[in-house]
């Protein structure tokens, strides 16, 4: 589902479209959709992903590499000498992000005949805005995890704004093409700029991704 509707751009038009051109119209906001999520290098709608991940040898956040730990004090021994029990940690940087919810991690060790194990929040991981940290991970282990993440863009009405005035651009251009095309003669109608434009896409700087891993 789309931030903006085929009715949203007759509506802010104010105009009626054909069935032809309301398939266009679909295409059009489809693709700006597409184009705003890329710059923004994350979803602009919350959805459900499913991802698998491989914990590699070496690299930030390994834990044979011993980079982070987390400790709690063994409650059996005394408190003049605690045991301090080490728990690896790996963060694990989602595609996609904030992440708004985990429904589900499980572990798959790198053995040939081993099988998934299910973790517990809280527990065997942490849930970050960029993706989790997990204590029960190793090098080569097979991670998968199904999570919603993405902007909550139906209530940031800038997107939508953009995405509308964008959308009237393309439009306008089909609009021109198809009647010139009818008159068989040059409408001298100089071509409105497509997409979002440089200005437009400044304007959301500020919700676009920085990747930090």
């Amino acid at each position: 589902m789309a931030l903006i509707s085929v009715s949203d751009i007759t509506t802010y038009m104010d105009i009626s479209l054909t069935n032809v051109q309301e398939d266009a119209a679909q295409f059009v906001i489809d693709g700006l959709q597409a184009e705003l999520e890329a710059y923004l290098r994350r979803p602009v709608e919350q959805t459900e992903f499913t991802e698998t991940y491989r914990v590699p040898d070496v690299g930030r956040g390994v834990v044979n590499q011993q980079y982070y730990y987390n400790y709690t004090i063994d409650p059996s021994t005394t408190l003049t000498s605690p045991g301090i029990i080490y728990t690896p940690m790996y963060t694990l940087y989602l595609e996609n992000s904030p992440v708004v919810s985990v429904s589900s991690v499980s572990i798959t060790p790198a053995s040939a005949s081993a099988t998934a194990t299910a973790q517990v929040a809280e527990r065997d991981y942490i849930t970050r805005d960029f993706g989790i940290e997990l204590f029960n991970a190793y090098a080569n282990d097979r991670i998968t995890i199904t999570y919603t993440a993405g902007l909550d863009g139906a209530n940031i009405k800038a997107f939508k704004l953009l995405m509308l005035r964008a959308a009237t651009r393309e439009m306008q251009n089909m609009h021109d093409d198809v009647v010139g095309l009818k008159d068989l003669t040059t409408r001298n109608v100089a071509p409105v700029e497509t997409g979002f434009s440089e200005r437009e896409l400044q304007s959301i700087k500020r919700y676009r991704r920085v990747r930090v891993a």
